[in-house]
């Protein structure tokens, strides 16, 4: 009966290894999140933005590349600590921002699309119903509404940091 028990132990063991997937890229991560994952263009955005819906639009890049220029009114909160923060009343009471709850809409971006694109697949396993992508990211916004963006260049100065960017690892 013990060699039956290890057999079967040692054949589902076996058979599990058959099928994880091995040498996933970050291109094939992004393709197969993208393929869950909604997107909006820039003038969809706009749209929502001129409207009177609730929505937050977060910017899923590094603070760096954030001070350089952003959607006005996006928070930036970097996709390596989204889950980390999305949830926390306290890091919203910082940003003086009221925090997103999960039946309203949350627009993502960063650079060209592909952070966002995760982020989004992130946000919607923790339970995020309407995650919208903003198609081409902050390229495609500064190209479609050049005269629609803020800056924060003291901040690249050695300004006071904006806030801890979490981690919780």
């Amino acid at each position: 009966m013990k060699k039956l028990i290890v057999y079967t132990a040692c054949l589902l063991g076996f058979l599990s290894c058959q099928t994880a997937p091995t040498n996933l890229t970050v291109d094939l991560m992004v393709e197969n999140a993208a393929e869950l994952v909604t997107t909006t263009s820039p003038s969809e955005l706009m749209k929502i933005m001129e409207s009177e819906d609730i929505f937050t639009v977060i910017d899923v890049r590094q603070n760096t590349e954030h001070y350089y220029g952003y959607i006005p009114g996006a928070v930036n909160i970097p996709r390596g600590s989204i889950e980390f923060n999305i949830g926390i009343e306290s890091f919203w009471e910082e940003e003086g921002l009221y925090m997103p709850l999960p039946e309203e809409t949350v627009i993502l971006y960063c650079k060209k699309g592909k952070r966002s694109t995760l982020a989004a697949q992130t946000l919607q396993q923790m339970g995020y119903k309407k995650v919208l992508v903003l198609d081409g990211g902050w390229k495609n916004w500064e190209m479609s509404y050049p005269d629609y963006c803020e800056k924060n260049l003291e901040m690249l100065a050695g300004g006071p940091a904006k806030h801890d960017d979490g981690g919780g690892c």
